[in-house]
């Protein structure tokens, strides 16, 4: 329930601070449209649709779960900041539990990737893990029947979102 709360008080400030027409403003947090179709989020650990067994399931190092390599191009002119959110809905018609996977941001917008295993980087802000017990990168591992879908968004915000999302504040929600 945490997780939930934080996560949706996150998507609705980044919805309102995306650089985008003022309609856009109008969606649902997990109804993102292309506002911008040539800024567009890459990843070598996804073919197809599919995330690569590769990189599911990390094993812990240390404590920490290698990030999945992420890219992107063409960040919209006026842009101060990204973020990214990568999200699964663990029941697939009940969306009111959600587990996040990674949120990042405060990325400056000349960056243009995250190389494998580099999302936990001091150049950015980091959310909690999908547990909620630490700051961290979770490694997608859902084990329940059938397929599982996971959404990975990238924001161009026209501001870097302030103090408030200061990940230590976030452990004390």
């Amino acid at each position: 329930m945490k997780n939930s709360l934080v996560f949706i008080i996150m998507i609705l400030f980044l919805g309102n601070a995306c650089t985008h027409k003022k309609e856009a403003a109008s969606y649902k947090y997990d109804d993102f449209k292309t506002i911008n179709p040539d800024f567009k989020l890459n990843s070598k650990a996804v073919i197809d649709g599919k995330l690569l067994e590769d990189f599911r399931c990390e094993e812990k190092v240390d404590g920490v779960e290698n990030s999945i390599p992420l890219s992107w191009s063409k960040v919209p002119k006026g842009a101060n900041s990204l973020a990214i959110v990568m999200y699964h809905y663990p029941k697939k018609d009940n969306k009111s539990e959600i587990n996040s996977y990674v949120l990042l941001w405060g990325i400056n917008p000349s960056v243009s990737e995250i190389p494998y295993k580099m999302a936990n980087n001091p150049d950015w802000y980091m959310g909690p893990n999908k547990d909620g017990t630490a700051i961290s990168y979770t490694s997608p591992c859902s084990r329940g029947p059938g397929e599982h879908e996971y959404t990975i968004a990238l924001f161009a915000l026209s501001e870097t979102p302030n103090y408030f999302l200061n990940p230590i504040l976030w452990m004390l929600i």
